[in-house]
């Protein structure tokens, strides 16, 4: 994965190179709404990236279900309600 600044993304350059089949085949861009947000800082743009690849991946950490108590059983989706 290649992250590019918080104020400029990545050059040019860089967004060549990554549209070729060699590097990866292309870029994704972290969709956003334009109200009342300026951008997101690089760290979180990390965390977000890394949270979706491990979910595609299937990373087991990711499919831990706690024993809750029965009342709390309904708080917490138990199936990805955005894939």
């Amino acid at each position: 994965l290649v992250f590019g600044s918080e104020t400029k993304g990545l050059p040019e350059s860089a967004l060549k190179d990554c549209s070729g089949e060699a590097l990866g085949g292309g870029t994704i861009r972290i969709p956003m709404v334009e109200t009342y947000v300026r951008c997101l800082n690089l760290s979180v743009s990390v965390g977000v990236a890394l949270y979706e690849a491990a979910r595609q991946l299937n990373y087991e950490q990711l499919q831990y279900q706690p024993d809750l108590p029965e009342e709390a059983q309904g708080l917490f989706p138990a199936e990805d309600i955005y894939g």
